[in-house]
């Protein structure tokens, strides 16, 4: 009986690890990207609205993120298997919450970044993303002066834009 109690206990644990790994069969560690794309270059975003230094800043964002990311390495233009190009095309301010005291006081604010990308094999010469439009933000409170608030803000709404922009990118595949 202790024979058949250890026998039925072992083809437990065997099944459950059978069906525990069984599941992630499909699962793919790593890209999803073509194997021919592996690098990009980004040249400096365009900048189409009236805030000053948005190109240069957003566009190092996005090439920090894809270093994070992994999945497509930047590099010089002839070194790239693709090129992603960037227009900045809004950048928007827009009122979250009053202060309990007074309605006509703002007491946080919403920033965002509007960016159309588009992404090209550069050995093809294929559009991979056409004028795709990708918005990212962060949200801010007021405790000094505004503009003093939303310049301490810029960095994370570059952050999350450029988290946006190589999320879409890498995961056309």
């Amino acid at each position: 009986m202790k024979q058949f109690v250890f026998s039925v206990r072992i083809w437990a644990i065997v099944s459950g690890i059978f069906l525990t790994t069984a599941g992630c069969g499909s699962y793919r560690l790593g890209t999803t990207l073509p194997p021919h794309l592996r690098t990009v270059y980004v040249p400096t975003f365009e900048n189409k609205t009236y805030q000053t230094g948005l190109d240069v800043d957003l566009t190092d964002a996005v090439i920090t993120r894809f270093r994070q990311d992994g999945n497509l390495r930047p590099v010089a233009e002839a070194e790239a298997d693709t090129v992603l190009l960037g227009e900045i095309t809004g950048w928007e301010r827009r009122v979250l919450g009053y202060t309990g005291e007074d309605e006509n006081v703002v007491e946080e604010y919403r920033l965002y970044i509007i960016v159309m990308i588009t992404l090209k094999d550069r050995t093809s010469g294929e559009i991979l993303i056409s004028g795709q439009k990708i918005r990212g933000h962060t949200d801010f409170f007021v405790e000094n002066s505004l503009p003093e608030e939303e310049e301490a803000a810029r960095p994370k709404a570059y952050q999350d834009t450029a988290r946006r922009i190589v999320d879409h990118v890498v995961s056309i595949w």
